[in-house]
């Protein structure tokens, strides 16, 4: 089975544009579906007296979303579009800590595609400066994962 990078990227991209909820592409016995949490209102009664209250805008946290210092850092990459996971399991530590120091092949975190989990493993020894994404953010590929400095 190939998976086409490119048509998924564009998949995102355009769920995003059009403002869709899901997208779904069927080629070759393959299934590609992509899907995005929509803001949704809660209706609540009050003393008999029903009123919509719109909810607080859940922000999809991208790597291009948070405003962070770059200066002196260099960044950890995602190397596929996919889903950020910091940790092997929702009950499990985190795979880093900011400030731990990190060695070649270290596992960083797992970026989800198609159901396969892929480890993002560090290619240098380097101190984690910034864990840049929360569990199950949606990331592009080159979208920057972590912040790290020379050790």
């Amino acid at each position: 089975m190939k998976i086409d990078v490119k048509a998924i990227k564009e998949l995102s991209e355009n769920i995003e544009k059009y403002g869709l909820e899901e997208i779904t592409l069927e080629s070759e016995g393959t299934k590609i579906s992509l899907k995005r949490e929509i803001e949704k209102e809660v209706v609540t009664q009050v003393a008999a007296e029903p009123r919509v209250v719109a909810a607080a805008p859940k922000k999809v946290k991208k790597a291009k979303a948070k405003e962070v210092e770059t200066k002196n850092h260099d960044s950890i990459k995602s190397p596929m579009v996919g889903t950020f996971y910091g940790a092997p399991s929702p009950d499990a530590d985190t795979f880093v800590k900011e400030g731990q120091i990190v060695e070649v092949g270290d596992i960083l975190c797992i970026v989800e595609a198609m159901k396969l989990m892929n480890e993002v493993k560090a290619e240098k020894k380097c101190r984690i400066v910034k864990s840049l994404l929360t569990d199950g953010a949606p990331v592009t590929k080159g979208a920057d994962l972590f912040l790290v400095e020379e050790v």
